[in-house]
């Protein structure tokens, strides 16, 4: 039974009770219902008051693209997670729409199988692509027109595609929209971690911690409403593994939609700078004339400076010549967001100083090979996450770090608390911690009186990956591994041996030599490189009781070298 047309218009006109006229009109029947595109759980509660019991093998079919209205409207089975197509079958839904019952031609099997690909995986860009080639002939030629063409054919059908992902974008709530439209400053099929997540997102100021809740917490939430509602895509779902990606056509729309709220825009580098968004990621490709135009704004000679309301900055592509162009960042005072990637600069000391007068930035990521932090580090009070690409050189940590008190990432390529070549060591005041700390790499770490506690002054990682040179420990007759059971909420450790033989990284030290190892009994997933480990090393491992991965690349057993994984 369908009520639509002429007979929906004849139910209005007339004022009929629908619903009661529906249930009088299926009383006794045996039935299917088709409920399509619901949006809200009323909607449900509305459509099927009307419906009699099914005692007679009736069935009602609810389709939606929100997980909270097919769990309310779910009785006895599960909700059925539509995934996409996988290319083979998106070339059998092409072929079968385009030619029917007829014989497909063999000359536009590999055409139509690459245009299956552009459809990535979605039935309605496949109609889309059915309704361009239905009226054309079925040559060659005008199929390789269509697949190197499907993007804009698919964009130019009316934007039926577009309407489509816009009506999801409408119903979700206010605060997720800028959450998911942000996914668009990353390119194309970029997977991003729930760890990268909790970075951005915090930094930017879409997501912030609530009175119950830690921003972490408040992340998986969203993310999980974005899923929810079929917007996101989401990939390896066990643990705290989690990556996530968006289609796309979704990555079009939120782009167009991102630039169209002013929430920020991709430039090429050779674009006007007149007016600007409040984000701006910056494609520099040296080979574009009137670069030096644009980068204008970025020079503190200039008087009026159309960058000054920036909170968000992101340049990456090619090397940035500072013999031509000037490069300052301290007039831009709202930054809170900072990436230069290192292909396009490497901060030298006079720019790093500019950083450090930024202090309402939450994010930095720099290259540059300095060996200690400045002085003016201390300013960035505010700063979240901090990562740093430090080419040929090891970056000293202490004492700057203590001051940055918010720090919840901190990565650096290559870092150690402790410079082993100073003749002094560096007091650390009893009660100073970095209690925000979550995630922490990659150090180089050794034995010696000052590093023996230095864990227990983050005592809330969750994630840690160093590099440990070789040390042996005359009071407990072992070879030195930090005590880390005192990181309760560790969850992750990677870690690699550093021989103290150069000819070879792991195979200097006699393998029947103990290990003194404390982990925390919380650790789920340990990543061991280059370790001599013994029988006795791998039992204290293996008693850990919520390791759920534990990975041995190179390690030497017994005498013998193999690489394991588990």
């Amino acid at each position: 039974m369908s009520i639509r047309g002429s007979c929906s218009s004849h139910f209005l006109s007339e004022n009929i009770d629908v619903p009661d006229k529906l249930r009088k009109q299926l009383y006794g029947k045996r039935y299917l219902i088709v409920l399509d595109d619901a949006w809200e759980t009323t909607t449900w509660d509305e459509l099927t008051r009307p419906f009699p019991e099914a005692k007679k093998g009736s069935r009602i079919i609810l389709t939606t693209r929100g997980k909270e209205v097919a769990l309310h409207g779910k009785l006895n089975t599960d909700p059925l997670d539509l995934r996409l197509l996988r290319p083979d079958e998106s070339w059998e839904l092409l072929e079968k729409r385009a030619f029917g019952n007829e014989s497909f031609p063999d000359e536009l099997l590999d055409v139509d199988k690459e245009i299956a690909k552009n459809c990535k995986g979605l039935p309605l860009v496949a109609d889309l692509i059915v309704g361009v080639i239905a009226g054309r002939e079925k040559k060659r030629s005008v199929w390789l027109e269509v697949q190197s063409s499907s993007s804009s054919f698919i964009l130019n059908s009316e934007v039926k595609v577009m309407k489509v992902i816009e009506l999801s974008y409408d119903h979700l709530p206010h605060h997720l929209k800028p959450c998911l439209l942000y996914f668009a400053s990353w390119p194309k099929d970029t997977i991003m971690s729930i760890y990268e997540l909790n970075f951005f997102l915090g930094a930017k100021g879409f997501v912030g911690k609530t009175e119950m809740k830690i921003m972490e917490e408040v992340v998986k939430i969203y993310m999980d409403d974005l899923i929810s509602s079929n917007l996101v895509i989401c990939f390896n779902e066990i643990g705290d593994a989690l990556s996530f990606q968006i289609h796309d056509l979704v990555h079009d729309f939120c782009l167009i939609k991102a630039r169209k709220e002013n929430l920020f825009d991709r430039i090429r580098s050779s674009a006007p700078s007149d007016v600007l968004p409040r984000q701006l990621i910056i494609d520099y490709d040296d080979d574009e004339e009137h670069f030096g135009l644009n980068f204008v704004m970025f020079d503190s000679n200039k008087k009026r400076h159309s960058g000054k309301h920036l909170y968000s900055l992101k340049i990456n592509g090619d090397e940035l010549d500072d013999r031509v162009y000037t490069f300052h960042l301290r007039h831009l005072r709202l930054l809170r967001v900072l990436d230069l990637d290192t292909s396009f600069i490497m901060v030298n000391d006079s720019l790093l100083n500019e950083i450090c007068m930024l202090n309402h930035l939450r994010y930095l990521f720099i290259g540059t090979q300095v060996k200690y932090l400045p002085l003016s580090f201390s300013n960035l009070w505010n700063l979240e996450f901090l990562s740093v690409n430090n080419k040929e050189s090891t970056l000293i940590l202490l004492p700057r770090i203590w001051d940055l008190v918010k720090l919840r990432v901190l990565f650096v390529d290559d870092c150690s608390f402790f410079d082993m070549d100073a003749d002094e060591s560096i007091l650390i005041a009893k009660d100073t911690k970095l209690e925000n700390l979550r995630i922490l790499g990659e150090l180089l770490i050794f034995y010696s009186k000052d590093t023996k506690n230095i864990f227990k002054r983050f005592p809330n990682l969750q994630m840690l990956q160093f590099v440990l040179k070789e040390s042996w420990d005359y009071s407990t007759e072992q070879h030195w591994f930090p005590k880390l059971d005192c990181l309760t909420e560790l969850e992750k450790l990677r870690a690699s041996f550093k021989s103290s033989n150069t000819n070879h990284i792991g195979s200097s030290v006699a393998t029947n030599r103990p290990w003194d190892f404390h982990f925390p009994s919380n650790l789920k997933q340990l990543l061991l490189y280059d370790f001599p480990l013994t029988s006795d090393s791998l039992s204290t491992i293996a008693r850990l009781p919520n390791l759920e991965e534990l990975s041995l690349y190179d390690a030497i057993i017994h005498g013998e070298e193999r690489t394991a994984g588990h």
